[in-house]
């Protein structure tokens, strides 16, 4: 309710939600994810696809095929792959199977190459945030 109110009252401001809004693949994380889709309808919404092992419940492991099948997907479907950015959940993600290749490898191969990986892989995080520059 917190959330929906921001977004109605403050439609200017971008919310970004991470680790796939933390929920898990339980009872109560398949109530909270259909709030979270619910959220599509406001274009100021984005979510962060990261932290895949946070969002287990114990039931998926690497490569989190339910985690993309239960999450991911419907997220894509919701959302689109321009509100959808790959997140590392750095450096937590170091101490998961496969560590941070893993988690990039992973999130990769759900998308199709084209536009919309390259929307979720960067570019909708360069949109936000703007170019990284190096020094």
């Amino acid at each position: 309710e917190d959330i929906l109110s921001l977004i109605t009252k403050s439609p200017e401001t971008v919310l970004i939600l991470d680790h796939l809004g933390f929920c898990a693949l339980n009872e109560a994380g398949d109530a909270a994810f259909k709030q979270l889709l619910s959220l599509a309808e406001h274009p100021n919404v984005y979510v962060k696809v990261s932290a895949l092992f946070r969002n287990t419940g114990e039931v998926d492991a690497f490569p989190y095929d339910k985690v993309k099948s239960k999450r991911f997907d419907p997220l894509m479907k919701a959302f689109g792959a321009k509100r959808l950015m790959m997140g590392s959940n750095f450096p937590f993600v170091l101490e998961t199977e496969q560590a941070y290749k893993g988690a990039v490898a992973t999130v990769t191969s759900w998308v199709a190459e084209g536009g919309d990986r390259d929307a979720v892989m960067g570019g909708t995080a360069e949109r936000l945030f703007g170019k990284w520059k190096s020094r």
